[in-house]
C-alpha cells in the first residue's frame, strides 16, 4: 500500500499503519480500494492473492467482500501485524505467508485476482515479479504504483519523502503499461491514475484534491500520484 510517512517499512510498523488514520492517508486508502473494486472486480467466492500485503489492510478489505483472499509479506514485523489483524477479524492468520513476489510458493493459475499495491517499486527483478504474478493467476492482475509523473512522485525523486521511499524505482504510466505488455502479453489492459495533488493534511486542500480527482479521473495526462493498472492474463 502507498504510504507517505517515509518510515522504515520493517522497523516502523506502528507509524506505517497510523498514516492511514490521517485525513490524507484515509483518502489515499479509499481511492486504492475504489480502484481495486472498479478495475479488478473481485467477486464473491473468488480466490485472490495480495503480494507484499504489508500489515494486511487491503487483504482484510478483500475478505470483507467475501473474497477468498490470501497474502504474502517478507517483512517479519509487517507479516506479524497482518496475521494478527486477520485473527482479530476471525480469519485464519496462516492466510498470510512469508514469501517474495519474485518467488511465490503457489501452484500455477490458482488465483482469480492477484494484486500488488506499492510493491513493484521495491523489487530487484521487476520482469521476474510480473511473470510470477502471472504464473499463479488465472484472471486479473491489479497493480498500484507511485507515478513518477506526479507531484508526489517528483518529491520522492528529489529525496524529500524519506529514506525508504528514496529507494523506490518509479515508473510513468506508459512505462509500466509497456512492461506489463512486454512480459505478460495480456488480453486486456486498463490504466488510470488518481491522487492528483501532493500530500496534505489541510481539510480545505484535501477537499479541493477530492474535487480534482473526480474531475480528472479519466484525463489522458495521467498525472495522479498513484497509477492503477489491471491486466487480464491468458492461461
Amino acid at each position: 500500500m502507498m504510504n507517505a510517512s517515509g518510515g522504515d517499512f520493517t522497523r516502523d510498523v506502528a507509524k506505517y499503519d497510523a498514516w492511514y488514520h490521517t485525513p490524507w492517508g484515509g483518502y489515499a486508502e479509499s481511492e486504492e480500494l475504489r480502484l481495486l473494486v472498479e478495475m479488478a472486480r473481485p467477486q464473491h467466492g473468488e480466490r485472490a492473492l495480495d503480494v507484499g500485503c504489508g500489515t494486511g489492510r487491503m487483504l482484510a478489505r478483500m475478505l470483507s467482500l467475501c473474497v477468498d483472499a490470501h497474502g504474502t509479506e517478507p517483512a517479519p514485523d509487517m507479516r506479524e501485524v497482518a496475521q494478527w489483524r486477520l485473527e482479530q477479524l476471525g480469519h485464519d492468520p496462516e492466510r498470510v505467508v512469508d514469501a517474495s513476489v519474485e518467488a511465490l510458493p503457489f501452484e500455477e493459475h490458482v488465483f482469480d485476482v492477484v494484486t500488488a499495491i506499492t510493491v513493484l517499486e521495491f523489487v530487484e527483478d521487476l520482469p521476474r515479479a510480473l511473470k510470477e504474478m502471472a504464473r499463479v493467476c488465472r484472471g486479473r492482475i491489479f497493480i498500484e504504483a507511485i507515478n513518477a509523473r506526479s507531484i508526489y512522485g517528483a518529491a520522492i525523486l528529489r529525496g524529500e519523502a524519506g529514506e525508504t521511499l528514496s529507494r523506490a524505482r518509479l515508473q510513468t504510466p506508459e512505462a509500466l503499461e509497456a512492461l506489463v505488455q512486454e512480459h505478460l502479453r495480456p488480453e486486456r489492459i486498463e490504466v488510470r491514475t488518481t491522487l492528483i495533488g501532493g500530500r496534505t493534511e489541510d481539510s480545505l486542500e484535501l477537499a479541493v484534491q477530492r474535487r480534482l480527482d473526480r474531475r480528472l479521473r479519466d484525463a489522458q495526462w495521467r498525472l495522479g500520484g498513484v497509477i492503477a493498472l489491471v491486466a487480464e492474463v491468458q492461461t
